[in-house]
């Protein structure tokens, strides 16, 4: 059997959009995707409830997950979205950009994961 083709499909969200996407992740993964492994995040008085100050910002989060090494995890709150989007499955990629309320608090969690540690860790 042949090789089959592979399509890559680009997405160029507006700022606005960015907006949107950021937010609706961090506030789903907060409201009940992640709260099963993260215990606490400093933000510096940033708002991880505003996608613009996620998304203009890019301020650094301090996740603080007392189960595994390190206890701190620094990252910048946009960067962990667009590192966990691209380690999204090709489906979860596309409901990310095409429609976001299909996600659900699972999904957030896993885009969060993914941005902080690179993989699933917590199940």
């Amino acid at each position: 059997m042949s090789k089959l083709p592979t399509v890559t499909i680009i997405h160029a969200p507006t700022r606005e959009e960015w907006a949107d996407i950021a937010g609706c992740i961090w506030i789903g993964a907060l409201e009940g995707g992640s709260n099963h492994w993260i215990e606490g995040i400093h933000t510096n008085g940033n708002d991880l409830k505003s996608g613009y100050e996620i998304v203009d910002k890019n301020f650094e989060v301090v996740i603080h997950v007392e189960d595994y090494e390190p206890v701190r995890w620094y990252r910048n709150a946009f960067d962990v979205i667009l590192d966990g989007i691209t380690l999204l499955d090709g489906k979860r990629q596309v409901q990310v950009f095409e429609d976001i309320g299909q996600l659900d608090a699972y999904d957030y969690d896993l885009i969060i994961q993914l941005g902080v540690f690179g993989k699933e860790v917590f199940c």
